[in-house]
């Protein structure tokens, strides 16, 4: 994700409303960028949801029904945000609490009947929570008024992609050599449910053929001892992921914090998770 040719793209998107499945896009923002910061393009455009706005989202982006009324659909909207990505094997995605944009704009893809691009959409909201624990707020405003990144600007899919590219690189001023992977999620279908983290697919390979594994996990009440689990579901909550998983210890249904599973064994594959999620100095829920 940092090599000398990948390059990034900081999207944004404003939304009818907080429900990939019944809200649809109004705007669509992003920047293209490299390593060192330079831009090499940014995509700006209002998209036609076909529907009126909710308030409290009206109210958050300021754009009128009747200027998305003008607006192209996402069936010709979408196509050309794809191309202005480009090609997954070089461009890295950042998108502030990923899992609402990659969900967001999975669904779009979905109802039009096009497959998911293979775009990795790393999550700064999750970054910021890990490399900056006691800041007192992760929210893109907060963290832009701190850093000096526009903070009173408009809150608009452009103005909050620049926000992004903005945080991305001080993120990255104050990365650590042996840091673990950011926490990263493909675009998905929001329809579905939510995938695997990137480095996690040994859990959906256990929940698909429903097998038991044992986790080495570092937090709860128990410490960093062994325990059995049957791995049920992904989930995020505020950039925070976790595994939900029946305990056959406690005999109970828990969440597990994926940067407190320290390794795991029981499956075909016996490699170590490679992704590290979030804040290691917060309580775990389990």
């Amino acid at each position: 994700m940092t090599g000398s040719s990948t390059e990034y793209v900081a999207f944004d998107l404003e939304t009818t409303g907080l429900s990939a499945l019944s809200d649809r896009i109004v705007e669509i923002g992003a920047v293209r960028f490299d390593a060192s910061g330079e831009v090499f393009g940014e995509f700006e455009r209002l998209v036609n949801p076909l529907r009126p706005s909710g308030d409290r989202a009206r109210a958050v982006h300021g754009i009128s029904d009747e200027e998305l009324a003008l607006a192209e659909t996402a069936e010709l909207v979408l196509p050309e945000f794809l191309e202005f990505l480009g090609d997954p094997g070089r461009t890295t995605l950042l998108a502030h609490n990923a899992t609402f944009d990659a969900g967001f704009l999975g669904r779009e893809l979905a109802r039009l009947g096009r497959p998911m691009p293979g775009h990795v959409v790393v999550d700064t909201l999750a970054l910021a929570r890990r490399r900056w624990p006691k800041i007192g707020s992760h929210r893109l405003d907060f963290l832009a008024g701190r850093l000096g990144l526009d903070p009173f600007g408009p809150h608009r899919a452009l103005a909050d992609s620049r926000r992004v590219r903005g945080l991305w690189l001080a993120l990255e001023a104050a990365r650590e050599e042996a840091e673990a992977m950011p926490l990263a999620y493909p675009i998905f279908d929001a329809g579905g449910g939510l995938p695997a983290p990137q480095g996690w697919q040994w859990v959906e390979d256990a929940i698909g053929r429903d097998l038991p594994v044992t986790i080495r996990y570092g937090g709860g009440t128990r410490g960093p001892a062994p325990r059995e689990i049957s791995p049920r579901r992904f989930s995020n909550r505020g950039g925070v992921a976790y595994l939900v998983a029946f305990c056959h210890l406690d005999r109970i249904e828990k969440e597990f914090r994926l940067d407190r599973v320290l390794g795991h064994e029981g499956n075909d594959d016996e490699r170590e998770p490679t992704l590290t999620a979030l804040d290691p100095t917060s309580r775990p829920e389990a």
